[in-house]
C-alpha cells in the first residue's frame, strides 16, 4: 500500500495537479491545506461518489437484506436438518462481521487507504461466494457466507458514508439516503434473480453468477471513488477515548439496538407467511416488496433529516416502527401481509441509514470520522450478531403461525423501544432537555 496514490485533486493548473498526484494518500497532513478540496455539495466528482456509494451499499449492507432467500432455501432444500433459528447464525454472524469490519475500515480510511480497503474487501466477498457455492454443510456455509463475506463487506460498507460526508454539507442526508438505496435495490433484484436462478441453474453456478456480479459492480466502484486531498491523518488511530463524549455514547446505544431489531422483518417474513400458507411465490416476493418500499425510506425520511437533524427524524420513525411490529400478527392475509411489508420497508429505511450520517454530525473533527464511525458500527456489530438468532430462538414450533411468531415481533418492537428511550436521552444531553427545540 506504500505506492498507493488517492485521491488526486481538482486543481486550478497542471502543475499543482501533478504535484498532488504525486503525494501518497496515506502521506497527506496538514501541510496539503495549500490545495484545494473538490467542490462540497455540487460538481460531477460529488455526485460520482453517490454512485459509487451505491455500489458499495448494495454489495455490502444489501447482502443481508437478501439473505432471507438464502435462509428460505437452506431451511428448505439445502440443510433441512438445520432448524431456522440455527440458519439464522449465518445472515447473523454475517451481519455482525459487516459491522465489526467498519472499525478496521474507518482507521485505514483515515490514513486514506481508500482503494486497497475496495480491493482487499472485493477479493474477500468473490472468495466467500466461490466458496458458499462449493459447500453443502452448514459450518463450511458459516465460515464462507457468515465470516468471509462478512468481513469483505464490512471492510467496505463505512466507505460510502464516511466519503459522502466529506463531499456534501448541507445534502449530506440526502446524498447518504441515496446511496444507500443500493442496499434495498440490491434486496430486490438479488432476491429475485437468485431464486430463479436457484430454479433454473442450481444452486452452485447461482451463486457463482452473484460472484461475477459482485465483482464487476464493485470494478465500478474502484473506479469512481475519491477522497478529498486534505482528508488522511497520520494521527487517526483506534482509541476509547471517543466514548467519553456522553451524545455519542448514548447514540452509539440506540445504533445498536436499531441493528439488533430492525432486521428482524427482513429475516423471517417469507417464514411467517409460509407458515401462513402463502404460496411460495408470494412469500419470496414480499421480501422484495420490503426491500423496495425500503428505497424509498432511504432517501425520503434523509431529506427532511437535513433540516430537522438525525435524531429528531429518527424519533418518529422508529415509534412507527415499533406500531408496525407490533401489528403483525394481525397480518394472516396476503393482502394484509403486503400492506404491512411496504409499511415496515418504508419505515426501516430511516431507520437502518440515518444513524451513519448522524454520527458523523456528532462528531467534532472530520480527521477522526472514520475512527468514530467504525466504533460506533462495531458496538452495533453485537445488535446485528445476537439480535435475529435470539429473537429467532423466541418463534414457536406449533402449528398456528400467528402464535408461534408474535413473540418474535413483540420481542423486536421492545428492543427498539428501547432504542427510542436512547435517542429520547441523546436529545437530552445535546439540548439540556428532552422536549427541547433544536436540530440533533
Amino acid at each position: 500500500m506504500a505506492d498507493e496514490r488517492q485521491p488526486l485533486l481538482r486543481h486550478s493548473t497542471e502543475e499543482a495537479r501533478l504535484t498532488a498526484s504525486q503525494v501518497p494518500a496515506h502521506e497527506v497532513t496538514t501541510s496539503a491545506q495549500e490545495y484545494p478540496d473538490y467542490p462540497i455539495d455540487h460538481g460531477r466528482v460529488a455526485w460520482m461518489q453517490v454512485l459509487g456509494g451505491f455500489i458499495l451499499f448494495a454489495n455490502s449492507w444489501g447482502l443481508p437484506n437478501a439473505f432471507g432467500v438464502f435462509q428460505t432455501y437452506y431451511v428448505d432444500t439445502l440443510m433441512p436438518d438445520q432448524d431456522a433459528s440455527s440458519i439464522a447464525w449465518i445472515g447473523s454472524i454475517q451481519l455482525f462481521f459487516t459491522t465489526i469490519g467498519c472499525l478496521p475500515a474507518g482507521v485505514l480510511l483515515d490514513r486514506g487507504y481508500l482503494k486497497s480497503i475496495i480491493a482487499v474487501g472485493t477479493v474477500l466477498e468473490v472468495a466467500g461466494l466461490v466458496l458458499t457455492s462449493l459447500s453443502k454443510g452448514f459450518w463450511p456455509i458459516l465460515f464462507a457466507q457468515g465470516v468471509c463475506m462478512g468481513v469483505g463487506s464490512g471492510l467496505m460498507a463505512l466507505i460510502p458514508v464516511a466519503v459522502l460526508a466529506m463531499f456534501f454539507e448541507k445534502k449530506r442526508m440526502l446524498a447518504t439516503g441515496l446511496a444507500s438505496t443500493g442496499a434495498s435495490v440490491a434486496g430486490i433484484i438479488y432476491t429475485l434473480s437468485m431464486r430463479s436462478l436457484f430454479i433454473s441453474v442450481g444452486f452452485s453456478w447461482a451463486v457463482r453468477i452473484f460472484a461475477l456480479i459482485v465483482l464487476a459492480t464493485n470494478a465500478i466502484a474502484f473506479t469512481v471513488m475519491k477522497l478529498q486531498f486534505q482528508y488522511g491523518s497520520k494521527g487517526s488511530k483506534f482509541s476509547l477515548h471517543h466514548f467519553k463524549d456522553l451524545p455519542y455514547s448514548v447514540f452509539v446505544v440506540a445504533f445498536t439496538l436499531f441493528v439488533a431489531s430492525s432486521f428482524v422483518p427482513f429475516f423471517f417474513i417469507q417464514e411467517y407467511a409460509l407458515q401462513l400458507g402463502v404460496s411460495k411465490d408470494m412469500a419470496f416476493n414480499l421480501l422484495s416488496i420490503m426491500n423496495a418500499a425500503n428505497i424509498f425510506g432511504r432517501f425520503v425520511p434523509n431529506y427532511i433529516a437535513d433540516r430537522y437533524g438525525g435524531v429528531n427524524t429518527l424519533l418518529p420513525l422508529s415509534i412507527a416502527c415499533i406500531i408496525t411490529l407490533c401489528l403483525l400478527p394481525l397480518a394472516q392475509t396476503v393482502s394484509s401481509l403486503i400492506a404491512i411489508s411496504i409499511v415496515y420497508g418504508f419505515l426501516s429505511g430511516g431507520v437502518i441509514i440515518i444513524p451513519g450520517p448522524t454520527i458523523t454530525d456528532l462528531s467534532p473533527s472530520k480527521a477522526e470520522m472514520g475512527v468514530r464511525l467504525g466504533l460506533a458500527y462495531l458496538v452495533a456489530s453485537f445488535g446485528g450478531l445476537l439480535g435475529n438468532p435470539l429473537m429467532g430462538a423466541i418463534k414457536g414450533d406449533g402449528k398456528n403461525a400467528v402464535s408461534n411468531f408474535s413473540g418474535l415481533w413483540f420481542c423486536a418492537a421492545a428492543v427498539m423501544g428501547a432504542g427510542v428511550f436512547a435517542l429520547i436521552a441523546t436529545r437530552w444531553l445535546k439540548l439540556g432537555s428532552p422536549l427541547a427545540v433544536g436540530r440533533v
